[in-house]
């Protein structure tokens, strides 16, 4: 929850919320090893429940070691401290005092496979929120360093060489140095998982359609898991139902091209050694069941089924109803490439509130309309990839890859099966 809330708060296109006038004091000590980080930049956001930025940002300076500003009311707030080259953040909730304590740093090298520095490899650290830190330029040794850091933070090193990534998790406070060495890409799948994440690594969400079509669009996402010290880059195939039509896809949060072939949607991929990235197709069904074999082994997967009657639907017996607020169904166990999953919704869809619209088979379920949100294609608009809770969590990062508007099927130049 904590990762979702510090990346919207630098989305630039949050909406803007407008609250009371009144003022609450954001305050807090900054130190770093001297003690003393007077002068440095503090910037604070309030924040809505929903998490959208609520007001205007206030800033001020830091005096010896603290600093006290007084920000607009708001449930909670993000504070932006820079300093020494670097930008630190802390997410408050229910809170208004920040502590930092920026007084670890962390170096390295990158070296090619025979033990040369790689020169110009951009390096960014990265904090627990997805926040980037800093960034750096190797020197003609392969050789970087940041700080000062936080010292109750684990952070993220992260390399780019060339069109390859390189990823190593660190904590300042017990090590201080990484060494990287760029192993050439890959393009050999068998080296990536379905990430074993929480609360799942493959979600597909169901839609019902918002037009005189009755058959619902589907959303999934994959997240693939590169657990080996050599990037990957190649292509990877999300199997679909045989009776499906792609009309979009995304990589890493961004539209992408995508090629259909005989078992699925085909798409360029880079996954960072030691990484993950996360993939995914939009696309519409010929008829109410949904049915499809699994592509790799996955220790859980979830149907989130968006608008419908979990009471009314059919499913295979390797999936079971979730103990969640949101319609939805879970994996009764792992699966394993090849197996089957089915989920047949013929008469399970909710009346949309205010549509007068009814369930396939003409009874009203009565929903509201925030617990149905249809889109499809042949509407002229497509669901975003979702960040929705599962499972009482939150999946992953918010992915907006897709846009609203129909995407074109476009062939890619790499061929190559998953």
């Amino acid at each position: 929850m904590r990762r979702l809330i510090a990346l919207l708060v630098v989305v630039s296109c949050l909406a803007f919320v407008p609250v009371a006038s009144a003022t609450t004091t954001v305050s807090g000590t900054v130190t770093a090893e001297d003690g003393n980080t007077d002068g440095a930049r503090v910037e604070v956001v309030p924040l809505t429940q929903q998490q959208q930025r609520a007001d205007g940002s206030v800033t001020t300076t830091i005096d010896g070691s603290s600093f006290s500003v007084d920000a607009p009311d708001a449930p909670s707030y993000a504070v932006r401290v820079s300093y020494g080259g670097a930008t630190h953040y802390e997410i408050l909730q229910n809170q208004t005092q920040v502590s930092m304590d920026l007084t670890e740093g962390v170096s390295g090298t990158i070296r090619n496979p025979d033990g040369s520095g790689t020169e110009g490899a951009v390096i960014e650290v990265v904090d627990e929120d997805e926040f980037v830190v800093d960034t750096y330029r190797t020197n003609a040794t392969g050789s970087f360093a940041f700080g000062p850091l936080e010292s109750d933070e684990t952070y993220e090193i992260r390399a780019a060489v060339g069109d390859a990534e390189y990823r190593r998790t660190v904590d300042p406070s017990t090590t201080d140095s990484v060494a990287i060495t760029a192993q050439p890409p890959t393009s050999d799948t068998s080296i990536l998982n379905v990430a074993n994440r929480s609360p799942t690594g493959h979600v597909v969400q169901m839609l019902p359609a918002q037009n005189a079509s009755t058959n619902p669009s589907v959303v999934e996402t994959v997240a693939f898991e590169n657990p080996t010290d050599r990037p990957f880059v190649g292509t990877v195939t999300i199997g679909l139902p045989a009776d499906a039509s792609p009309y979009a896809a995304m990589v890493g949060g961004e539209q992408a091209q995508y090629r259909r072939t005989d078992t699925g949607v085909q798409l360029n991929v880079s996954v960072p050694a030691n990484g993950t990235t996360q993939i995914g197709a939009a696309y519409d069904l010929t008829g109410r069941q949904f049915e499809k074999q699994v592509v790799r082994n996955t220790s859980s997967l979830a149907v989130v089924l968006q608008g419908y009657n979990t009471s009314k639907v059919s499913h295979s017996e390797n999936l079971r109803v979730g103990s969640s607020p949101i319609s939805l169904l879970t994996t009764t166990g792992s699966l394993d490439a090849g197996e089957t999953i089915s989920v047949d919704v013929s008469g399970a869809q909710m009346e949309a509130a205010g549509a007068g619209a009814t369930s396939d088979s003409g009874s009203s379920a009565g929903a509201s309309s925030s617990e149905v949100e249809t889109s499809s294609s042949e509407s002229g608009s497509i669901p975003s990839f979702p960040g929705v809770p599962i499972l009482g969590g939150i999946f992953g990062t918010v992915i907006v890859g897709l846009g609203a508007y129909r995407v074109a099927d476009a062939g890619l130049s790499n061929t190559g099966e998953d």
